[in-house]
């Protein structure tokens, strides 16, 4: 009996990680890339990593993702690349979780098939994806943190570089490493565990000023705007984001949120008692507080700021359960606490799956799988098919032509708004720019007397004025329907005579 429940415990991972695979494989052969995947594929293609360094202030992400992708981007390979990318670091998260996390199996199987690890990072992607892996990374090495202090600060290191919001929980975890083994020398009168830490310490350190040199005058991005609040609009600005996390996230309303958000604050307080070491509560808290100050102050976080907090979790919970080995207090009421903690994960997981499934989730399962969330490829299959790369494009707005552009290396398109070359969408306010009908053809006329006419690339967001006269005009392509982010095309051809 033992034997076969051995081989069970073995070959249940194995089916949940296949399971795994197929689901999440189901849902990215489904899925249509879309303008925030296709700026980084773009800014990775057409930059180099100086120039990238020089462009990060206007895109609000640190170097990482871009750099990941830059060698696959500048070496031809297809751009729906970046996705595959994106599919292989949450399968190694995956398998983190499976094989490495000291959790019960149920949890981890509902986490997996949760939108905690399915669809949001291993489909669509995006730079938080990173922020996944090395959070599991964080925890599987947290035992041996000192003996491999290097590879912890690297770890540490390349997570300030996932993403801005990834800063909160680098550092605390950073501090919570650093404070750990300061007060342990104290105690002890012995100093090695401090200075090996000081052996990796120093790599998010120096990774926190590579994040400043990038961000240094953001002010100078039109996007990039804070709010100037008192301290009582502050407090209630950020009360207000936190009940949006939790209710963005699971779909309940206020008081659920409230309530399980306290049960497990008084859990946790409860352990960190116990174990005399309350940093683990910290990290999840500051990073959870750091998200609801951010929304306030600066920019409106959304689902999947909100999922990486999901992983912060399940950091705390997996760091809990070494802290309780390490001081040889796993009896049956740490085993109670810690099982509360993960049944609590289990019950998030499930609320976030069921919300899914919602109608109010604008990226919901049903959408997932018979829905369209962009046209860019089927408007570049037929301009590939159709028109050749030697004619003239010119599109209504950057950001949405730059999906298109993303399958179509060898084509060059013109922004109407200011004449200019476009690749990858800068947010600046050249790229707001607004032209009329005619003086956009008279343009086009001048600049390109070799052509007869040119091709335009219409969008939703246009920023062609006075467009009546389009209805003359041929229609080659137009999108049948909706999409789920508004990527709907048509493509006219206008002729100068």
């Amino acid at each position: 009996m033992a034997l076969n429940k051995d081989k069970i415990n073995k070959i249940f991972p194995v089916i949940l990680f296949l399971g795994y695979l197929f689901f999440n494989g189901i849902l990215f052969a489904l899925h249509e890339p879309w303008r925030d995947e296709a700026n980084v594929w773009l800014l990775a293609r057409e930059l180099s990593p100086i120039e990238l360094f020089r462009e990060i202030k206007y895109q609000g992400h640190p170097c990482l993702w871009y750099l990941l992708a830059m060698p696959f981007a500048k070496l031809g390979f297809p751009f729906r690349t970046i996705e595959v990318l994106s599919f292989f670091v949450m399968s190694g998260t995956a398998l983190l979780l499976l094989w490495k996390a000291p959790m019960n199996s149920t949890v981890k199987g509902i986490c997996l098939f949760s939108p905690v690890f399915t669809y949001f990072y291993p489909v669509i992607a995006r730079n938080y994806c990173l922020i996944a892996l090395l959070l599991m990374i964080l925890a599987w090495q947290y035992p041996k943190r000192n003996e491999n202090s290097v590879l912890y600060g690297l770890l540490l290191g390349l997570l300030v570089q996932a993403d801005t919001i990834a800063i909160a929980e680098a550092g605390m975890i950073s501090l919570m490493w650093l404070c750990e083994n300061i007060w342990q020398g104290l105690r002890t009168k012995n100093l090695t565990g401090s200075k090996n830490v000081l052996k990796g310490i120093w790599i998010p350190a120096a990774s926190l000023g590579l994040w400043i040199l990038q961000f240094y005058q953001v002010s100078d991005s039109p996007q990039f705007k804070t709010r100037d609040l008192g301290l009582s609009e502050l407090i209630n600005e950020v009360r207000i984001f936190a009940y949006g996390i939790f209710t963005r996230i699971t779909g309940w309303d206020n008081k659920s949120s409230l309530l399980f958000f306290v049960i497990c604050v008084v859990i946790l307080i409860w352990l960190s008692v116990r174990l005399k070491n309350g940093w683990a509560m910290c990290v999840f808290g500051a990073t959870f507080l750091f998200q609801a100050s951010f929304s306030a102050l600066v920019y409106q976080l959304h689902i999947w700021h909100y999922i990486s907090l999901c992983f912060v979790f399940i950091w705390t919970i997996w760091v809990l359960h070494h802290q309780i080995q390490e001081k040889g207090k796993y009896d049956r009421n740490a085993k109670l606490a810690i099982g509360l903690l993960e049944a609590f994960l289990g019950i998030l997981c499930i609320g976030m799956f069921l919300h899914w499934n919602s109608d109010e989730e604008t990226s919901n399962l049903k959408k997932a799988i018979s829905g369209q969330y962009s046209d860019a490829a089927n408007a570049a299959e037929y301009i590939g098919e159709n028109i050749t790369s030697e004619e003239l494009f010119v599109s209504t707005d950057v950001p949405m032509a730059s999906t298109v552009l993303a399958y179509l290396p060898e084509y060059e398109f013109y922004f109407a708004g200011n004449g200019q070359r476009e690749t990858y969408a800068d947010w600046s306010e050249e790229q707001s720019g607004t032209i009329t009908l005619q003086d956009l053809t008279t343009w086009a006329e001048e600049e390109f007397p070799d052509k007869d006419e040119f091709y335009l690339l219409w969008t939703g967001d246009s920023k062609v004025e006075e467009t009546e006269t389009l209805e003359k005009y041929e229609v080659l392509y137009q999108t049948d329907g909706q999409t789920v982010r508004g990527e709907e095309f048509l493509i006219y051809r206008i002729p100068f005579h």
